[in-house]
């Protein structure tokens, strides 16, 4: 079981380093989303409820410091990541690791569909083509980063690992 004043500090420690090295990692305005990170490793380490719980504060953080133009996209994005990924939790013995490892990638791929089609629901109606090369390269910024944690942290390390 995750102590909550752990959590709590893991939580803005992974805000602070969104807006600050996000900043410095952005190509041509496409950062990667280290929240979605956290999110997907929390959810699929300790279960659904801390996913959540870890989703939506950190979305609504997110939507305070006004980066969103939209309030309330990143808690919903965020938060509906953390549930999906939580049923994973303990499965990667469970399924096929084909299955596992395709299944959080639709659950990534899901959420950033969510959130360019709400951002940039303009360019989805008036240049779909662009819509898609911004939907991609958000996508695959964050997606690039989380293969290259892979190799450092696996999913299959949290199989058994005790949680609430």
């Amino acid at each position: 079981m995750m102590q909550w004043s752990k959590f709590i500090i893991l939580l803005f420690c992974v805000f602070f380093m969104q807006f600050y090295l996000a900043e410095f990692l952005s190509i041509n305005m496409i950062r990667p989303d280290f929240i979605t990170i956290f999110v997907l490793y929390t959810a699929i380490k300790f279960g659904r409820f801390y996913g959540v719980i870890a989703g939506f504060i950190l979305g609504l953080l997110t939507d305070l410091a006004g980066v969103g133009s939209y309030f309330g996209l990143s808690s919903l994005t965020y938060s509906i990541s953390g549930y999906l990924a939580g049923y994973l939790k303990d499965q990667y013995n469970r399924l096929i690791p084909l299955y596992f490892h395709l299944s959080w990638v639709v659950i990534i791929l899901f959420q950033f569909i969510i959130y360019s089609y709400v951002r940039y629901q303009y360019l989805f109606e008036t240049d779909f083509i662009l819509f898609l090369e911004k939907w991609v390269l958000t996508m695959g910024y964050t997606m690039g980063f989380i293969l290259v944690l892979q190799l450092i942290i696996p999913f299959k390390v949290y199989y058994h690992v005790e949680s609430s």
